[in-house]
């Protein structure tokens, strides 16, 4: 199967002058100077005063060796310092929690459970419906390809939504209310739900912060893309609607780290690295999402139809916070958004899918950019 994609149609993209995002963009719009509505519209980030979160440490601290707060814990970068940091900078003792939906790659879990040991905690890793989460997959990415929508990709994942409603039924279990969770604040993607014609939030503090109207407009899409594609309505319909919900309309009563800490990839990086080993991808030099299964299939299908993947608007966001230059985003972005063929082999043994017929699928979407 051919699965190379036109770079050099890609490169010839008109994209922002401030930062990387393209053309084809949903909602994107220049102004005069070439400069992009989401660049315009930025607010760079505020930390809230780290002696909050000191102070909340503080009155939450036993000292009988019990557990004093939960951490939400996928295993990827983000969570991982958020890990490093509750243990080694709060000084607490957390009960560590992954939901396992059956995406979470081998290179991922030994990353994982290096964590874990070295830091001495305990993990809780829900996995009883990993099997029944992958069916599901295959299910969604069967039906997609009988009509390949990009609005639709998220379905894919819709597995691991769950995660919010589970650490909320554990914190009850446990009786510990301090949950601690790790969203990168530059890791916003409103392409997902542009491609579903919901215009960005830019207001929006958190990546599942999306208003009344932006709801409602994705629901009459799914619904939309249901009825002409019946396909969807399988077995992991009742699933897919949970995990809408779950990730939309339960209420997130999580500390967020990253609220108070600021974000940096260099620190993040080096701490994973060089203090507990963590292992990278030999098929891409960054550590984001080098753990989760899908990200390879579904960034080839923006990259292949929208000439973008979630790592431009990643480094974009950088761009805006000063962090790094224009031509270092365009730099990393070109080699971050190669094909990753191990990466899409395991993805499609792991959840029985026929890997030649959705590429083949993925590769016939119109490109935004011909």
């Amino acid at each position: 199967m051919d699965i190379d994609i036109n770079v050099e149609k890609i490169r010839e993209l008109r994209r922002c002058t401030k930062c990387i995002l393209p053309s084809t963009m949903p909602f994107i719009e220049f102004d005069s100077e070439g400069v992009c509505n989401y660049c315009g519209k930025y607010k760079k980030i505020s930390l809230k005063p780290i002696e909050e979160l000191k102070n909340i440490a503080e009155s939450i601290r036993k000292t009988d060796g019990s557990q004093d707060c939960i951490v939400m814990f996928s295993g990827g970068r983000d969570s991982s310092y958020l890990l490093h940091y509750v243990v080694k900078e709060l000084e607490l003792n957390p009960l560590v929690f992954t939901y396992d939906w059956g995406m979470s790659t081998p290179l991922g879990e030994r990353n994982a459970e290096k964590m874990c040991e070295a830091l001495g905690v305990e993990r809780i890793v829900i996995d009883k419906d990993k099997e029944e989460k992958r069916k599901h997959i295959a299910r969604n990415v069967k039906a997609w390809c009988r009509k390949p929508e990009l609005g639709m990709i998220p379905l894919f994942t819709a597995g691991d939504k769950a995660f919010f409603a589970e650490v909320n039924r554990l914190s009850k279990e446990r009786n510990i209310s301090t949950v601690f969770i790790g969203t990168n604040p530059l890791e916003k993607t409103d392409f997902k739900t542009g491609f579903c014609g919901v215009r960005p939030n830019f207001d929006a503090e958190q990546i599942h912060h999306l208003k009344r109207k932006g709801k409602l407009k994705l629901i009459s899409y799914y619904l939309k893309q249901f009825a002409g594609n019946p396909a969807y309505i399988n077995r992991s319909l009742l699933d897919t609607v949970k995990a809408f919900f779950s990730f939309y309309d339960i209420k997130q009563e999580q500390i967020d780290i990253y609220q108070y800490v600021r974000w940096d990839e260099k620190t993040v990086n080096d701490t994973l690295i060089n203090l507990y080993g963590w292992e990278l991808d030999e098929e891409t030099p960054t550590t984001w999402r080098i753990g989760d299964g899908t990200a390879a299939f579904y960034n080839y299908i923006y990259y292949s139809a929208a000439g973008f993947t979630e790592n431009d608007t990643l480094r974009s966001n950088q761009i805006r916070e000063g962090d790094i230059s224009r031509e270092e985003a365009l730099e990393k972005v070109e080699i971050e958004n190669r094909i990753r063929p191990k990466s899409l082999d395991w993805y499609f043994k792991s959840i029985n899918v026929d890997k030649d017929k959705a590429l083949e699928a993925a590769r016939h979407i119109p490109k935004l950019y011909d």
